[in-house]
């Protein structure tokens, strides 16, 4: 009778153990994986239209920054740099004002007929994102469209500053971390919308106010993802920039959390 009840348990055991761990599993999958933010975009609009620019009239130059059906009024840093075609060493840098509704602008007004262009680049929610438009204003010679893209194409084969063009870039990280804590630095990059692969990655981590800063390289875990553990040793506020380079294409943006 005795040995019969101890095989009852055993056996009872044995279920309570199979089922403890079915649960462990079961509740491990149904945890959720955390959905990746939406990349920010950002359209550049003029006003008047890029059919009606002339020199000596004001134009309004505008960015209108959204992140999938949200209007992003609380962006970092919006700058359009600008310039005439054939003076790349005179770009000239501009803040935006904001607007409201997601928009960012500047006025310019320019005296000789011909082709500019513009770069909105804009920092928001960890991401940056630099598009490029070309403004025909007064009377252009059409071929010079033409001869811009043989410009753009050598200048892209030397290493361009403006071959970043078309990249967003975002950097996930917590805004608050623990010290001690190994982390990861997560970034995601992507030109045209698509996943920017086999790209050099690395993120700059320095202390607010300390002149040593630490390189950390980061490896490619999934398409256009880039990752690398990190433990922040003390506390304070910390600056971390990422930077890319692909052949031509370089870029960097860069963020700030608090480490507890």
């Amino acid at each position: 009778m005795k040995l019969r009840l101890i095989m009852i348990l055993s056996f009872c055991f044995i279920i309570l153990v199979a089922c403890s761990k079915e649960d462990s599993t079961q509740d491990t999958s149904d945890k959720e994986t955390p959905e990746l933010p939406e990349m920010i975009d950002v359209e550049i609009l003029t006003e008047p239209g890029l059919d009606n620019l002339q020199p000596n009239e004001t134009i309004a130059i505008q960015a209108k920054v959204t992140q999938g059906d949200e209007l992003v009024n609380d962006a970092d840093e919006v700058q359009f740099e600008f310039w005439k075609k054939d003076q790349e060493e005179e770009h000239e840098m501009i803040d935006g004002e904001f607007q409201g509704e997601g928009i960012y602008s500047i006025e310019k007004t320019v005296e000789e007929h011909g082709i500019y262009y513009v770069i909105a680049h804009v920092t928001a929610r960890q991401m940056h994102n630099m598009p490029k438009l070309e403004l025909t204003i007064g009377d252009a010679d059409v071929s010079s469209t033409e001869e811009e893209k043989d410009d753009d194409h050598h200048e892209h084969a030397h290493g361009d500053h403006h071959d970043a063009t078309g990249i967003v870039m975002h950097i996930q990280v917590d805004s608050t971390v623990q010290k001690d804590r190994e982390i990861s630095l997560i970034s995601h990059i992507k030109q045209n919308g698509e996943a920017l692969t086999d790209a050099e990655v690395e993120f700059e981590v320095w202390q607010e106010g300390q002149e040593k800063h630490e390189y950390v390289e980061a490896t490619e875990s999934v398409d256009g993802e880039y990752v690398t553990p990190y433990t922040f040793s003390n506390s304070g506020e910390y600056h971390i920039k990422l930077h890319f380079v692909k052949g031509d294409l370089h870029d960097h943006t860069q963020t700030t959390i608090t480490v507890e």
